[in-house]
């Protein structure tokens, strides 16, 4: 399994971060884990081409998780539209309770984006509500998810070529997650701010570095990184790498981690 951290930072940009989403490349697959602002353009500069994914797996419904995804939908209907001579599979689209509300909304009562109507695209999607369990069993790949504490939002373990994964989204330390992830390869979880500047339903890193001590993954990854953590990421390693025997990687934008 390949993995691109596409988005490893938050709402608000910086140097070495932006947004929510992390691509998986299977022997066989291309998953998206979240789609934020940004999204499409940084895959874009990785050569993938975005008609080969699959599937996206939405956490919550926050902008810096989802901006990018009315653009993939609309390349979607476009591509499949007779518009390019090879026409992708449909998109798959995983997404907590609400998901269908959710592109309702965007697709069909929004008047300002009435055009994506003429497009047709809901043709060209398949929506999954998931809330807990086993969502997907197919062709060498396995996706559970599990709810967590943040705005009705899902964590999500993927299982294929023999790696396991689970990522987080955003929530608070959740005792549901770190069950989720017992025994797991890798562990993408948020750590957004420092402990003593906390703010919201997160993840500090002094409660990652508990977390971490709990799960004992293979290889730790943490993504979400807000402002405040810039010129932190040596001392936050080092306290991660306190927790666990395997491998951390506090993650920059486009970084690659092959498992």
């Amino acid at each position: 399994m390949r993995i691109t951290i596409v988005g490893s930072g938050s709402i608000i940009p910086t140097k070495k971060r932006f947004s929510s989403s992390i691509l998986l490349e299977t022997e066989d697959r291309k998953l998206l884990l979240d789609i934020g602002p940004g999204t499409l353009e940084k895959l874009g500069k990785k050569g993938v081409d975005v008609n080969e994914v699959e599937r996206v797996l939405i956490t919550h419904f926050h902008v810096d998780h989802v901006g990018d995804l009315p653009a993939m939908i609309k390349l979607r209907a476009y591509s499949r539209s007779g518009l390019k001579s090879e026409k992708p599979e449909k998109l798959h689209i995983y997404g907590p309770k609400g998901l269908v509300d959710f592109l309702d909304d965007l697709l069909y009562r929004n008047r300002f984006l009435s055009y994506l109507r003429v497009l047709g695209c809901m043709r060209y999607l398949v929506i999954h509500e998931v809330w807990e369990g086993l969502v997907e069993d197919s062709r060498n790949l396995r996706i559970y998810s599990i709810p967590v504490e943040h705005f009705e939002g899902v964590a999500y373990r993927v299982e294929a070529d023999d790696v396991s994964l689970v990522y987080s989204g955003d929530t608070v330390p959740d005792e549901r997650l770190i069950e989720f992830a017992q025994g797991v390869d890798v562990l993408i979880h948020e750590c957004s701010f420092p402990h003593n500047l906390l703010l919201g339903k997160h993840t500090s890193d002094m409660q990652l570095a508990e977390i971490a001590r709990r799960v004992r993954p293979r290889i730790l990854v943490a993504v979400h990184l807000y402002p405040p953590m810039e010129g932190r990421e040596e001392k936050l390693k080092e306290m991660l790498e306190e927790a666990v025997d395997g491998r951390v990687i506090v993650a920059e934008d486009l970084e690659v981690i092959e498992v």
